[in-house]
């Protein structure tokens, strides 16, 4: 498949707009991301937090019972449970608590709420104006600003996902320990 003269030299040249429609698309994607990871690190914990008040509530109502207090399987399921919201609820942290590679980085960019909020407002516009003046500081300022917002989510993924599987494994665990203990 041939492309025209005229339509590569056209593919081959600058497009603003399609640098524009890139840090937008980008940008969204990433808010879209950070969305997702906070309703599922929420869900994690209203899952957890209901069936740990639960057995939690089975455990204290039934003290006479030694059968229930000397239960595992309900112990394994309040500890993975517990263990899951903590790691549910460090992966909600606002990202500039999330490690020291952010910390460590030194990113001071003006795009960065974090960043700007410590300034005043004479400051901030100073550094604005900075920015505007040249598009590829403008460019370098949004590319930095995308790559240090793309390591935070994927430590919240990280987070989000150890969560997870702490649940799914003391689950797991609890199930073929009531299922061992049926048939024994």
């Amino acid at each position: 498949m041939d492309v025209k003269p005229d339509k590569k030299e056209k593919l081959g040249k600058y497009d603003s707009r399609g640098v524009q429609t890139l840090f937008r698309t980008l940008s969204r994607n990433h808010y879209n991301l950070l969305r997702m990871v906070d309703n599922k690190a929420r869900i994690v914990l209203t899952v957890n937090s209901i069936i740990t008040s639960l057995l939690i509530g089975i455990q204290i109502l039934n003290v006479e019972s030694v059968e229930v207090k000397e239960n595992y399987g309900i112990r394994i399921l309040i500890i993975s449970g517990l263990l899951s919201m903590v790691m549910a609820l460090l992966s909600m942290l606002p990202h500039r608590y999330l490690g020291k590679s952010f910390r460590e980085s030194n990113y001071e960019g003006t795009l960065y709420a974090a960043n700007f909020s410590k300034q005043s407002l004479q400051e901030f516009k100073k550094e604005f104006e900075r920015i505007m003046v040249d598009g590829q500081t403008l460019y370098n300022e949004m590319i930095n600003d995308l790559y240090f917002l793309g390591k935070i989510i994927a430590k919240k993924q990280t987070l989000l996902m150890f969560s997870v599987m702490i649940f799914l494994i003391g689950l797991t665990a609890a199930i073929i320990y009531f299922l061992f203990n049926e048939i024994t």
